[in-house]
């Protein structure tokens, strides 16, 4: 994890392994922009989403520090890992583990039950088509509620990044989908910055989140995704439908 020029050394074995890496930003650096602690603290418990059985972002009551303009929440449960941080300035730094890979062994004869992989291939990993719509609509809905409590200015980063994915697939949990296609990531890390308008965020961001999870389809080498499935399987989610 890094701060401007700094590298933040990690209480979990997070960044040597695969994992999710989220950063979003103000447009402007304002280095109190939250004057306290205790607003920081306050802001990230009332703008985190619960839409399942876990927040995001996880606050741990145990696991849990102050440090001289920043919090910062981690916690290890079972095979998951996760870390944040979140400065005064309004920047939000989050880490944290696939969740397939908490169970491996299940998400691998899954996907080698419908989908046709080469013989001379070894996944080296495998990624929820559903819980990747999931895991990017929360961290947009988290972003746009920081907005709403005037987190940032005019404008807004998100970096979203997939780390250690090459040779990782594609594959859908449930019997009742169904999904044979072949689709890997060819590169190790993959990565974008989006510059949103905090406007357009609070007004859009389920669609900004669709558009989000379609560019990493994409690059998973999946060229068609359903629009009307996505936006049926989020609205489902938005409204704890699942």
């Amino acid at each position: 994890m890094h701060s401007g020029e700094k590298t933040v050394s990690l209480p979990l074995p997070i960044k040597e392994n695969p994992h999710w890496r989220v950063i979003i930003r103000p447009d402007i650096f304002e280095p109190e922009h939250i004057p306290t602690l205790k607003g920081c603290w306050s802001l990230i418990k009332s703008c985190r989403v619960s839409l399942r059985g876990w927040d995001y972002p996880h606050v741990d009551s145990k696991n849990r520090i102050n440090g001289t303009d920043w919090i910062a929440s981690w916690c290890e449960f079972r095979n998951h890992r996760e870390y944040w941080r979140f400065y005064q300035s309004g920047q939000f730094v989050h880490l944290f583990s696939f969740n397939e890979d908490e169970e491996r062994e299940r998400a691998e004869q899954r996907a080698r039950r419908e989908i046709n992989i080469p013989k001379n291939f070894s996944p080296s990993g495998y990624l929820s088509i559903i819980n990747t719509l999931y895991t990017i609509t929360e961290i947009f809905e988290f972003a746009t509620r920081l907005a709403q409590k005037e987190a940032f200015g005019n404008s807004v980063s998100i970096v979203i990044e997939l780390n250690k994915v090459k040779d990782r697939i594609l594959f859908v949990w449930s019997p009742s989908r169904m999904f044979d296609l072949f689709c890997p990531a060819v590169e190790d890390v993959l990565t974008k910055k989006w510059d949103i308008k905090t406007q357009e965020l609070v007004s859009n961001s389920a669609e900004l989140a669709r558009k989000t999870v379609v560019w990493f389809f994409e690059r998973f080498q999946w060229m068609d995704p359903s629009p009307k499935l996505l936006s049926n399987e989020q609205q489902k989610f938005l409204e704890r439908r699942i």
